[in-house]
């Protein structure tokens, strides 16, 4: 995490400000029994228990049986695999927000348990651009310290003297979800309209739990620049998208192929993103050609 040092030399005790979370994972579901290696093949054979048809496991084809489940919604099973991250360097106010979702497990930072007088602040980066605010921050924080640091040299406990801290102040937190909630949390926290600190935050959490579940994630594309996410849907016009599955249905038909075999071809990039467009755009046409690949429940 980047710090910043607060106010001028002439103060004591300065409060280390924060510019960057850190996120950490730190335990991710993983089978033990040798029939599934990865987190993503252990989703794969908790699915296909429904139909016993575990035979047909092929490590090859796990990529196209995750984007078929995701891609018709049914994402139940997903909740078969969990991760846990811990999150430092984000605020009281950000950890407010990350909490609202209770499908998710926390444990966060007791501030009547641990004392406060040394606590780190969050710095966002429009104040820390604005040479006049910075100063106006930097001093209310700094105040809410000091009083803070006078509550408890009156003999004051830590669930009583924290009543004067800001919302700036670090908490420290551990989240547990399954990938069900996991996806459904990133989708919202990463939207534009979210605010930047828990943008921020789950950005880092799907840029890392991608490394683990590539294909349970791959239709979040994820922009590090403003840490938002857009859906693999939106990287196609409607006439690629139907260009694209009108042609492939044509291609199944020469075989004397069903049209909703197409649900075999996604593990072909271009297929998949195609696919989700014309199934989750309004447009007339994009509804039209969705409907002619069949039943694909």
């Amino acid at each position: 995490m980047e710090t910043v040092n607060t106010l001028d030399k002439l103060m004591e005790n300065l409060t280390e400000f924060i510019t960057e979370p850190e996120v950490t994972l730190l335990g991710i579901t993983m089978p033990i029994d040798g029939e599934a290696r990865t987190v993503e093949e252990h989703i794969e054979r908790s699915a296909r228990e429904c139909y016993q048809s575990h035979a047909k496991m092929e490590p090859a084809e796990n990529a196209r049986f995750l984007r078929g489940i995701i891609l018709r919604g049914h994402e139940s099973v997903l909740e078969h695999a969990s991760a846990t991250f811990r999150v430092l360097g984000g605020s009281r106010a950000y950890t407010h927000e990350q909490v609202r979702h209770r499908l998710l497990s926390f444990s966060q930072q007791s501030q009547r348990f641990v004392n406060e007088a040394e606590f780190r602040a969050i710095l966002p980066p429009k104040i820390g651009k604005h040479k006049e605010a910075l100063k106006v921050y930097q001093e209310a924080i700094e105040q809410a310290r000091r009083a803070y640091g006078k509550l408890k040299e009156l003999k004051l406990k830590n669930e009583d003297a924290r009543f004067v801290l800001p919302n700036a102040v670090e908490s420290g937190i551990v989240i547990s979800g399954n990938f069900r909630e996991w996806r459904h949390v990133l989708k919202l926290r990463c939207s534009k309209s979210a605010q930047w600190e828990i943008r921020r935050i789950c950005g880092m959490i799907l840029k890392e739990i991608k490394k683990h579940a590539p294909n349970v994630f791959s239709d979040l594309i994820l922009d590090e620049g403003d840490w938002t996410v857009s859906h693999i849907s939106e990287t196609v016009t409607c006439e690629e998208a139907q260009n694209k599955v009108a042609v492939t249905l044509e291609e199944l038909n020469l075989k004397g192929e069903k049209p909703n075999r197409i649900l075999k071809l996604l593990g072909d990039d271009e297929i998949y993103r195609a696919l989700f467009h014309v199934k989750l755009c309004l447009a007339k046409g994009c509804k039209d050609i969705f409907n002619a690949c069949g039943d694909l429940k």
